[in-house]
């Protein structure tokens, strides 16, 4: 059976555009940071918030505080901020 050559454009594409994604947010993380983040790596960074570690990944906008792992960076700034 051949490979269909659609579907083996589009995975192209989104994998292009995941890459390109993740590229632009963790520039946006960089351009953004405050100086109070510790780096693991250049991808895992993390702080100390209310007694608790805070990691937070930037290139995918994805952080865990006390067990939960969420996406999206409102919700976490406003706890930085609330600290």
């Amino acid at each position: 059976m051949s490979r269909d050559e659609i579907w083996d454009a589009l995975k192209e594409h989104s994998t292009a555009k995941f890459d390109a994604d993740r590229g632009r947010f963790l520039d946006e993380a960089i351009r953004n940071d405050d100086g109070n983040w510790m780096k693991h790596t250049q991808h895992h960074w993390y702080r100390m918030v209310d007694g608790s570690k805070l990691d937070y990944w930037p290139s995918r906008k994805k952080w865990q505080y006390r067990g939960e792992v969420r996406r999206g960076l409102g919700a976490m700034y406003r706890l930085i901020e609330g600290s």
